[in-house]
């Protein structure tokens, strides 16, 4: 298969960029896992359903059907929904096409394009605590997935605790669709957010999207506690209790304040992690990002990486939503459209200087929340050295913690070989934040200089046929 450009993800960063290339004439070929586009933000349901109210699936719903109009709209853009890129190779020669390996599902194919837009969006960011384990704790977004696109609730009495906005979205939809939302538990306080509140100046559509949220969470009798978090989960066979505690200002748990709540389901989330497998692959340059404790791709102003032909968009780039994600992935198309000849260097930066100016200004609130949510060192003692770290390959704090003392392990990778931590399904999307924050506590290194779990060659599962289909 061949096509222009191929983007990577069909969230709001990879249609905004859609859109954009394609209405400047260039053939789109859109590959994305879910069964339908929209990503994880703008997730639609399944065909069988017919909501009552599907303004009610997401906030900026109209936002989101102008995008898939415009979409439908357009003939020079195919999309390969649930379809996963496992492996990609880049031409010897920057700037040459770059091929993506597809599993389709009924097997393996490749996709030449001459320019590439990655746009794969971010997992949930989990923090171990004892019992987080247990069936019925799940993140945030796991939880979103099965009101948003199967009406299923992830159990009658809900918990929420982690930080950041989107617990108050997941919080109003569970609520909304039948769950009784025990409480809402937000790590920090208002009392860390009060000195920036000149920040906020002129980003009102934000503040009335976060105070809506609240609005339908009162009236569902939901309580929202902040400065508190889970620290234990436990039950039989399955998640039944919680122990929630007060948590000082670094995250440390207050002596005496902990309580238990009966649940029968937990969804916890402290942000998100960039999806980096495929910039990897390709080689682009990442920085590490304190204040997010991520590595993200490094980019010029047109969204191009490192690499010649990369463009990245959205959550890859730093974490900021789909307010930052849509103006990034229209830049990228129209620069996409330049480079291929659509666009003249005048009418590209002419198109593009709108989307500039909006990206400057969401981005100056996507950074004051990151900065506002960040997390706090002191989450590391909620731990015991019993405590899984790992889950795929059931690695406790305990052997973590003997690899770096008594074996000396200085980099993340050193722990993964002593300890095989990310050698499990995940491949180390869910434990590896984790591990590298451990690693730099007890080592007291810069996690910038401790590497990170990711560059296998092989990214998604694939059946061993479709590889050996794919090797022909």
């Amino acid at each position: 298969m061949e096509t222009e450009v191929a983007i990577v993800g069909a969230g709001p960063a990879g249609l905004s960029a859609a859109v954009a290339a394609s209405e400047a004439g260039c053939r789109v070929t859109i590959v994305d896992a879910y069964a339908l586009p929209g990503g994880q933000y703008y997730k639609q349901m399944p065909g069988e359903f017919h909501p009552r109210r599907p303004e009610t699936l997401y906030h900026d719903f109209s936002q989101a059907q102008q995008l898939f109009a415009k979409l439908d709209d357009h003939a020079r853009v195919q999309v390969l929904s649930g379809t996963t890129v496992w492996t990609v190779q880049a031409a010897s020669t920057p700037g040459d096409p770059v091929t993506l390996y597809l599993n389709t599902g009924a097997g393996s194919v490749g996709l030449r394009a001459e320019k590439v837009i990655l746009a794969p969006g971010a997992y949930d960011r989990v923090l171990p605590f004892p019992g987080w384990d247990l069936p019925g704790v799940m993140t945030m977004g796991a939880a979103q997935t099965l009101v948003k696109s199967q009406r299923v609730l992830p159990g009658l009495r809900v918990v929420l605790s982690g930080s950041g906005p989107f617990l108050l979205p997941v919080a109003a939809g569970l609520a909304q669709a039948g769950a009784q939302v025990v409480a809402v538990y937000e790590a920090t306080t208002p009392l860390q957010w009060a000195r920036h509140a000149p920040r906020v100046w002129n980003h009102w559509d934000k503040l009335r999207e976060g105070g809506d949220y609240v609005q339908l969470l009162r009236k569902q009798g939901v309580p929202l506690q902040f400065g508190r978090a889970v620290i234990r989960a436990s039950g039989d066979e399955r998640v039944q209790r919680v122990t929630v505690a007060r948590l000082s200002a670094d995250w440390q748990p207050i002596a005496g304040s902990e309580e238990q709540r009966e649940v029968d389901a937990v969804c916890i989330g402290y942000g998100f992690v960039p999806s980096l497998e495929l910039s990897s692959l390709l080689g682009c340059t990442h920085r590490y990002d304190p204040v997010q404790a991520t590595f993200v791709v490094q980019h010029d102003a047109d969204m191009q990486s490192s690499r010649a032909g990369v463009f990245v968009a959205g959550e890859i780039t730093g974490i900021g939503g789909s307010a930052v994600a849509m103006p990034q992935g229209t830049l990228a198309g129209l620069a996409v459209a330049r480079q291929l000849g659509r666009l003249s260097e005048s009418a590209a930066q002419r198109k593009m200087a709108p989307y500039r100016k909006a990206l400057r200004h969401r981005q100056a609130f996507a950074v004051l929340l990151q900065y506002l949510f960040r997390l706090r060192p002191g989450w590391l003692s909620w731990m015991t050295p019993e405590t899984l770290v790992c889950r795929c390959e059931e690695v406790p704090f305990q052997q973590i913690e003997a690899a770096i003392k008594d074996d000396h392990a200085r980099d993340v990778k050193t722990v993964k070989a002593l300890t095989r931590c990310g050698m499990g399904l995940c491949q180390g999307r869910v434990c590896g934040p984790s591990v590298a924050a451990i690693t730099a506590a007890l080592t007291g290194q810069d996690p910038a200089q401790l590497g990170a779990l990711m560059g296998r060659p092989i990214v998604k599962p694939i059946t061993l046929g479709a590889l050996c289909d794919t090797s022909h």
